[in-house]
């Protein structure tokens, strides 16, 4: 994490982890001095316990003080969005069947699927109660925002695994489903903030489109680190998408590219049952060999630029080269 985001990022871990103590302490009775239902609470501060890099959060707030918000008045919804992100993250490694997250057992292993479930319903129920005390006095908006955001982000997930059992997945389609997966999280993120911010309409459109272009590239990134990033720093296995066959911007990206048998030996090796490392170092050659790899940086940088371009109409320079700062920070992550 970039030096200049640990004041953003140590307000919001102060809030939410005040946050979460409150809400533990709520269901609390006298059993041996114990927090019950403890199968609830045991794996749901397990998962919000695990880190994360806070982007989505640190958006809210960069957003809100750009139209000359107070980054206080904002810190609820911040921390709303967060533990929105971390039910994503619950149910989405159900559904993929995903070993370890952030270096972690995922709750699913760790616990079972049943608790797992729970956490997710909790943890998007936390987040409406966070998101309430948000100090705005368009609180609509900000919770209209929030629900169109919780809404997309589910159509995103569908869409994503309805492509790993389709054989006709395009880019353009590929893009739409990121939109909503990824993208839609962070701008949601970004149109919050300004409105907490009190952002003219000017201004939400020029921050939305800011967001929902580092979303894109955001994405495109995941799914380059997923075959080139260290196991240790990422988190997670490297090829894991390549084990669950996702329809990732790198494998369509090879499917132009590729033709004839190649194409064919490709889409059949990629698409087997195998789980061996020999298979994702295969797979990983051959994307280095042909330069999508390359292109994957290509479309990233391309993204973060029409990104930095929407900032144009924010006043303040230091708020536009903290947003510029901000995505050249997501643009050179490592994990």
């Amino acid at each position: 994490m970039d030096i200049a985001f640990n004041n953003y990022r140590e307000l919001i871990d102060k809030r939410l982890f005040s946050f979460l103590e409150e809400e533990t302490e709520r269901s609390k009775y006298c059993k041996n001095n114990q927090k019950y239902p403890y199968t609830l609470f045991d794996p749901l501060n397990y998962i919000m316990s695990g880190g994360g890099k806070r982007v989505r959060p640190i958006l809210v707030l960069l957003s809100c003080e750009a139209f000359g918000g107070d980054i206080n008045n904002a810190l609820d919804a911040a921390i709303a969005v967060e533990i929105l992100h971390n039910f994503t993250l619950v149910h989405d490694d159900i559904m993929d069947n995903a070993n370890t997250r952030r270096g972690k057992q995922t709750i699913h292993r760790k616990w079972d699927v049943n608790s797992a479930i729970l956490v997710g319903d909790e943890l998007i129920g936390l987040s409406y109660r966070s998101l309430l005390r948000a100090k705005t006095g368009n609180i609509t908006g900000v919770l209209q925002a929030f629900t169109d955001g919780v809404i997309e982000v589910c159509e995103g997930q569908a869409l994503d695994k309805e492509f790993e059992i389709s054989a006709d997945v395009s880019i353009d389609d590929y893009k739409i489903m990121i939109r909503k997966k990824t993208a839609e999280l962070l701008r949601t993120s970004s149109v919050m903030g300004a409105i907490i911010g009190n952002a003219d309409k000017t201004g939400i459109e020029a921050i939305s489109n800011y967001s929902e272009n580092i979303g894109l590239a955001f994405q495109i990134q995941d799914d380059l680190l997923d075959v080139i990033a260290d196991e240790g720093e990422f988190g997670k296995k490297i090829g894991g998408d390549i084990l669950e066959r996702k329809k990732t911007f790198l494998y369509l990206r090879a499917l132009e590219l590729l033709g004839g048998k190649e194409r064919d030996d490709f889409m059949y090796m990629y698409n087997s049952n195998g789980s061996t490392d020999s298979k994702i170092k295969d797979i990983v050659k051959l994307y280095n060999d042909i330069c999508v790899i390359g292109s994957a940086k290509d479309e990233i940088a391309s993204y973060t630029e029409k990104a930095n371009k929407s900032l144009n109409c924010i006043q303040s320079s230091n708020a536009r080269n903290l947003l510029e700062r901000f995505s050249g920070m997501l643009l050179n992550r490592s994990y």
